[in-house]
């Protein structure tokens, strides 16, 4: 058998976000739209409170899950009033950190598909099996509960949801929610969710899994400030779990990371305790973004277009055009867009492309892109939404 690191394919978003870099770098026109990275400055406050960290020498180690202050904000400002609070260099470590505390080898977890990228390989890491469990194109891509049941086995630990959805942009309401966690609590499930999108639902307003008490004795709920506040660099996450599994997290942490940074956890508790609108003005930015640019894909034949609800993506269904990967090198070499193919999410014969740039170089996008369909496709027919 392959040694565990042998088995785990490398981030493709990174992988492409790397190589549309690169290509800048040599002097290409590239419009990068592969990474999932809030483009908009930071917070002031965060910005501020890392000055005044660093000129106080506040450099050393802190306590593995994260200091005390930054932990009650948290808990504060996302309302966890239940479990223990941990705190750590992002969502990925604790996503990681909760798929190896909870499960092993011969175990399973169940992804909704399309799913984050990192998400099977995750579960990989931890000698379990990933489960996809394909979501309806019809219905955004959403899951049910009666889908998740019908791919339970006696070997299956938990089911690990994203919501709002990358790459989709999809929201879950409360009703899908609700079958969810009933599924979840009648087979003993571990419901472990990543909510890093919770600021970013247009339309009604955001249901968090934390809304259901029965099901809290088995979950683990994952945020981050990376989106919310512009902090990506700074890797700054946090995750609520019941004391057993947050001790096993916590053990996790302090053995694969060390402790967070110092410097990022001043800035988190900053942003944290702002009350100045940010998040509703960023919500703003993000939501006249998606308008313009359905807008200026809407007349691309053979482009099947629909708005994401929810996070910053849109998801584009290429399936009468050509392949997702085609598709998207093509367009990497012809025109200097870089999207992201859907195969890297379990879902091949879709796109998706971040608008994490400004609305000027989202139409500039959209116009080499219509240019490249014409070029390239002129015959596909399709019907955009």
């Amino acid at each position: 058998m392959k040694p565990l690191y042998r088995q785990v394919q490398p981030s493709v978003t990174m992988g492409l976000d790397q190589q549309a870099r690169a290509l800048a770098a040599a002097g290409k026109d590239i419009v990068n739209l592969t990474a999932g990275q809030v483009d908009l400055p930071m917070p002031d406050p965060g910005k501020r409170a890392v000055v005044a960290a660093l000129e106080a020498d506040r450099t050393g180690y802190i306590p593995a899950t994260g200091s005390a202050d930054v932990k009650a904000a948290v808990r504060r400002r996302m309302g966890w009033n239940e479990g223990e609070v941990l705190i750590s260099a992002g969502a990925k470590p604790l996503l990681n950190a909760a798929v190896a505390c909870l499960c092993g080898p011969g175990d399973e977890v169940i992804l909704p598909a399309p799913c984050y990228t990192s998400y099977p390989e995750m579960v990989r890491l931890a000698g379990a099996t990933p489960v996809m469990v394909p979501g309806d194109p019809t219905h955004d891509f959403i899951v049910t509960g009666e889908a998740v049941e019908e791919h339970i086995t006696d070997r299956t630990k938990a089911l690990l949801l994203n919501h709002p959805v990358n790459p989709t942009g999809a929201v879950y309401d409360a009703e899908a929610l609700r079958k969810i966690v009933d599924v979840c609590a009648a087979h003993d499930l571990y419901l472990i969710a990543d909510e890093v999108y919770s600021s970013f639902v247009y339309e009604g307003q955001f249901v968090s899994l934390y809304r259901f008490p029965e099901i809290r004795d088995r979950l683990i709920l994952v945020n981050a400030a990376s989106k919310t506040y512009a902090m990506a660099g700074l890797r700054l996450g946090y995750a609520v779990a019941l004391a057993p599994v947050a001790k096993a997290m916590g053990a996790y942490l302090s053995h694969a990371l060390g402790c967070p940074c110092s410097l990022s956890e001043r800035a988190a508790l900053a942003v944290l305790t702002m009350d100045d609108g940010y998040e509703a003005a960023t919500k703003d930015v993000f939501r006249h973004r998606r308008d313009r640019l359905c807008q200026a894909l809407a007349d691309i034949g053979g482009l099947k277009i629909k708005k994401n609800a929810g996070a910053f993506y849109l998801w584009l269904d290429v399936s009468k055009m050509d392949d997702d990967i085609s598709f998207c090198r093509k367009l990497l070499d012809q025109e200097g867009v870089a999207l992201t193919p859907g195969s890297a999410f379990c879902c091949p014969g879709y796109v998706r492309l971040a608008y994490t740039k400004d609305v000027f170089a989202l139409l500039d996008a959209a116009a080499r892109m219509k240019r490249f369909v014409k070029q390239n496709y002129s015959s596909s027919s399709g019907v955009n939404s």
